[in-house]
This record gives structure tokens, C-alpha cells and sequence, in this order.
């Protein structure tokens, strides 16, 4: 396919979006940039490049791989530090109508604060294998890293992961 029609972007922009938005307010936990601001180019970058999109990948990976770099361009001009705890992890947005407890509450915030302490590189491919289920096949696409770094990376995040919660008092199974 040469490009996608206005109306078939149009269409699905609305799956794409809740999914897109998801992963990006994980990816940018406690880094000071707005998700929605990242989300908003990026639908406009690829709007406006509809022509260019030959359809070799999905469209929601397209999408999120335009969102990535823009991700990585504001960092390098804000000259993104390690310390992602400018935004309180209290003011991540929750789906509330999924999460019924504030016992739950606090612990989706503790868990996106754990991610949010994870270095750059093992963040970024937790948040797209395990929060945003992407394919390591579609991970691949979208950074260039081959598919057993990827599965030796999202161990690595994982096993980080775990020593945080434990250092936060919380243990998993």
C-alpha cells in the first residue's frame, strides 16, 4: 500500500490513541515532558507524512516510533539527567474506572515510580514489552536493536525492577 487514506488514519488514530497515550505517560514518567504534547506531534508528524507510510510495519508502530524520537529529541534539549522525579508520581494520570481499591492506586503509583528509576535504555523496552505488549519483532523495527538484546534487556529491566520494589518494602511473586 502507497500511503494510507486521510480516512483510514482518521479511523484508526481512535484505537491507536488510549494505547499510544498508555505507553507514552509510562515511557515520560517523572521527566517533566507532557505525554499529550509528544502524542499531538507525533499524530501530526505522521498525518502529515500519511504518503511516506508504506505500510511495512503497523501503523501504531509507525506512530509510536515517530513519538519515540520526539521523546528523544526533548531530551537532548533539555538535557535529560538520570533524576526523572520532576513531575510527583502522584499526578500520573490513572485509569480510575479500572483501578476500584486506593489500596491498588498506590500501587500502580509505586510501580510507575520503579519504572521511572530505571535506566533510559531498560525502561524504554519494559515500557513497550510489558506495558504496551509490543511484539520483540516490532520493538526491533522501532529502536534497531536486534531481537535477543531486546529479550536480554527487558530481563535485565525486570530484574532492576524487582530490586526497587524490594528496596521500596514491596515484594512480588
Amino acid at each position: 500500500m502507497a500511503g494510507y487514506s486521510i480516512e483510514e488514519f482518521e479511523r484508526e488514530i481512535k484505537e491507536i490513541y488510549p494505547r499510544l497515550n498508555r505507553a507514552m505517560t509510562a515511557y515520560l514518567a517523572g521527566s517533566g515532558v507532557d505525554p499529550e504534547d509528544i502524542i499531538q506531534e507525533a499524530f501530526l508528524k505522521a498525518f502529515r507524512n500519511l504518503d511516506k507510510f508504506k505500510g511495512g510495519s503497523g501503523l501504531y508502530t509507525w506512530i509510536y516510533s515517530i513519538a519515540r524520537n520526539l521523546c528523544i529529541d526533548e531530551f537532548r534539549k533539555r538535557k535529560h539527567q538520570q533524576n526523572r522525579s520532576q513531575i510527583p508520581v502522584e499526578d500520573f494520570e490513572l485509569a480510575s474506572d479500572i483501578f476500584t481499591s486506593e489500596t491498588v492506586k498506590e500501587e500502580v503509583i509505586l510501580l510507575r515510580k520503579a519504572i521511572s528509576e530505571l535506566p533510559e535504555n531498560l525502561r524504554e523496552i519494559l515500557v513497550m514489552q510489558a506495558i504496551d505488549e509490543m511484539s520483540y519483532a516490532d520493538i526491533s523495527r522501532i529502536t534497531g536493536i536486534n531481537e535477543q538484546t531486546l529479550k536480554n534487556r527487558t530481563f535485565r529491566a525486570r530484574k532492576q525492577l524487582a530490586e526497587i520494589l524490594k528496596k521500596m518494602g514491596i515484594s512480588h511473586n
